[in-house]
């Protein structure tokens, strides 16, 4: 016999949660919960041909190689926008959320890697620019 699965609502999983100026990993569950509730702006670091296989739906992607020239990386800075990082193991995504943190980004986690998603992959493109998503974005308020 299988042991029972309870679907946990995102409130629950985010109970403890607390968003922090230093860099932190963060569990995919909690990662999920926190993109259902509009909470962080989502970034794959991948390349082109990884993000075009499959991404997580309304990923924004800014690989490696490019995301310290992408022309809207500022707009994280100047918002504190909280960012959830991502790439297909977690090894990149965390190189970038500890470069971007000494170069004084805040709210900068790292999810680790589509390897382990267990919500789905899409190939469609986010339907909001970079901006409009950012605007979207409304941290946990009590959580700051």
């Amino acid at each position: 016999m299988f042991p029972a699965f309870t679907a946990v609502d995102s409130n629950d999983l985010l109970a403890n949660f607390r968003y922090q100026v230093a860099p932190m990993n963060l569990n995919q569950h909690q990662a999920h919960a926190l993109l259902e509730q509009n909470g962080a702006i989502l970034i794959d670091v991948r390349t082109r041909a990884e993000y075009d296989e499959g991404h997580i739906a309304g990923a924004y992607l800014m690989p490696l190689d490019e995301i310290y020239q992408h022309p809207e990386l500022h707009l994280l800075k100047k918002r504190d926008t909280p960012v959830l990082l991502y790439c297909r193991s977690g090894r990149r995504s965390g190189l970038v959320m500890h470069d971007l943190a000494r170069l004084g980004y805040k709210y900068l986690m790292n999810m680790g890697g589509v390897l382990t998603w267990e919500y789905g992959l899409t190939n469609a493109e986010p339907t909001l620019s970079f901006a409009q998503a950012l605007e979207r974005v409304t941290p946990l308020a009590d959580k700051f």
